[in-house]
């Protein structure tokens, strides 16, 4: 009788283990936890890369926030040049943000960037979305983005 108990009792536990090193990968963005969709990989607790979009995240104290975004802004003209920027309006986790969206050329075509920038939650964080194609509104954003952020239309 032992045996039985013993064997159920690992089968058990071996299930249970299973379930836990099999259940889905997820992050977490400010409070919210983020289910990593199929075609996406973590590349740590701060950033997504999918095969469509990357996502990005810092969070910052509240005097870092402005100058983080504006050596953000200028390092990525820099390193697209040439870039062009616009600046937006738009929404993290339905608080007021602001942004930028910067657009240039790739090999592969043009790429895409917006940097939302606010406070979350009480957190102050910059949130940068990288695409291959142009998003004039949050329906254009990809999913899980959207989870996140949200364009002005």
């Amino acid at each position: 009788m032992k045996k039985v108990f013993t064997i159920a009792f690992l089968l058990g536990s071996g299930a249970a283990f299973g379930q836990t090193a099999t259940s889905e990968p997820s992050l977490n963005f400010c409070g919210v936890d983020i289910a990593v969709p199929t075609g996406c990989a973590p590349d740590s607790k701060y950033e997504l890369h999918c095969d469509q979009f990357q996502l990005m995240w810092l969070y910052l104290n509240p005097g870092q926030l402005n100058p983080v975004v504006e050596d953000m802004v200028r390092a990525e003209k820099k390193k697209h040049k040439p870039a062009e920027q616009q600046a937006f309006e738009g929404f993290i986790l339905d608080a007021p943000a602001k942004g930028y969206r910067l657009s240039y050329p790739t090999s592969m075509g043009m790429g895409y960037q917006l940097i939302f920038y606010g406070v979350a939650k009480g957190q102050p964080v910059v949130l940068q979305l990288t695409m291959d194609r142009d998003a004039e509104k949050t329906a254009d954003l990809p999913e899980t983005a959207r989870k996140l952020v949200r364009l002005p239309h």
